[in-house]
């Protein structure tokens, strides 16, 4: 598409996500996200941004529609009118919660807020106006649009996580109870939802390599891999010669609280047994309220949202992700290669990633090796620093944000002739 054609045209983008309004909004999703619009909004094209939010938060922002589009402008870096249509709610009843998702992913807990009269009315007001492309961000977005019942030509779906997995991944997770076998009959509806999408789009995104030959080998037509990506400083830190071990990452998504909870009762101990001197810091918005942070423990720093990133990395020798849930890639691991750190993580940590086990990470499942892994790199400041430049390069040949976005650019205009 040329770049007076993408002028004209205006690019139409569904997600299910809040407004970054609190200056602590560049979290992984936020990160994915920028991606797509650097490149959608090429060549000029505008963007408006369809946001499925809480009721409260439409009436708070109805006499300041301009002042959020100012703010969601200089955020994102190019022109974003933004549309608010509000969430819907229920009361979530054992029966609601566990029961009414079995059949329909529009009833299940994770995802019945973003459907509802409301959004899908906003859906289609949107759709009737002049739209070059659509673009919808994650599978509750792609929801609303289902049960809006809404279509265009041009419409990309970034999957982003593949839900049922990251689904069947929780369920098998230990301890298992009631709830979660219920959890279990949710996922054909998930399926559904994730394979009706892909139907209608001209492409589906995906994260990696892995996620697209799981979806391929089920049958799913015209996945494309997009890779998390983030901006990487003009050079690698020197390794710190303090004994730091830093976990990094949004506390609300509860694998990243329950891996801080691992590392505080189960990893650190045995670090600390064989280097009294460890420390750990657990930064990220949310973290200094963890039940964990009640420990008392004078070698743990919760810190919290950092909004100078550089500093943090700067004061860690090693970045440790012991995750045993979740979907997607890590975008705290390819930040933390960008920066030249060595990293400890599980294989669901790393899934997805490039970065080859004792090459450029070291991958282990268990908590001694996690520990011992940790250890190793605590004493050998030669090793981290190997380790950390071989990540880095890595990452600036697969990770790297222009590559990607050109790529996305390339991939959209390509398949929207």
């Amino acid at each position: 598409m040329p770049a007076d054609e993408d002028a004209r045209g205006t690019a139409l983008v569904l997600t299910p996500t809040l407004p970054p309004t609190t200056g602590r909004d560049m979290q992984g999703v936020n990160r994915r996200l920028s991606i797509f619009l650097a490149a959608l909004g090429s060549g000029g094209r505008p963007i408006r941004l369809l946001r499925m939010v809480p009721a409260e938060m439409v009436a708070a922002w109805a006499d300041a529609p301009g002042r959020l589009n100012e703010i969601e402008s200089a955020f994102w870096g190019r022109r974003v009118e933004v549309i608010l249509a509000p969430r819907r709610s229920r009361a979530e009843t054992l029966y609601a919660h566990y029961v009414q998702g079995i059949p329909t992913i529009a009833r299940q807990p994770n995802f019945f807020p973003f459907g509802g009269a409301a959004v899908e009315a906003e859906i289609q007001r949107q759709l009737a106006a002049p739209t070059d492309v659509l673009f919808v961000h994650r599978l509750p977005a792609m929801c609303a649009l289902l049960g809006s019942g809404g279509r265009h030509p041009r419409m990309f779906f970034d999957l982003d996580d593949v839900e049922h997995r990251m689904r069947l991944r929780h369920v098998a997770q230990k301890p298992v109870w009631p709830g979660k076998l219920a959890y279990a009959l949710h996922i054909p509806a998930l399926m559904r939802a994730e394979f009706q999408g892909a139907a209608r789009a001209q492409a589906t995104f995906v994260c990696s390599e892995r996620d697209r030959a799981h979806l391929a080998g089920l049958g799913m037509k015209r996945v494309v891999v997009v890779p998390n990506a983030v901006a990487a400083p003009d050079s690698a830190m020197v390794v710190p010669r303090d004994k730091t071990i830093l976990f990094l990452g949004l506390m609300s998504y509860r694998p990243n609280a329950e891996a801080v909870e691992r590392l505080v009762r189960r990893i650190m101990p045995l670090v600390w047994a064989q280097v009294p001197a460890a420390r750990l810091l657990v930064a990220g918005l949310g973290s200094e309220s963890l039940s964990a942070a009640a420990g008392g423990e004078d070698r743990i720093s919760y810190l919290g949202f950092v909004a100078d990133l550089a500093d943090l990395y700067a004061r860690s020798r090693v970045v440790c992700c012991p995750l045993v849930n979740g979907g997607g890639t890590r975008v705290k691991l390819i930040e933390a290669a960008a920066h030249g750190k060595a990293i400890v993580a599980t294989r669901c940590g790393a899934e997805g990633l490039v970065f080859a086990d004792g090459a450029q990470i070291l991958l282990r499942d268990d908590d001694a090796g996690l520990a011992q892994a940790c250890v190793e790199l605590l004493r050998d400041e030669a090793l981290c620093e190997r380790l950390g430049g071989a990540a880095r390069g890595v990452m600036q040949a697969n990770y790297a944000m222009d590559g990607v976005v050109q790529g996305v650019r390339k991939a959209i205009e390509g398949l929207a002739r």
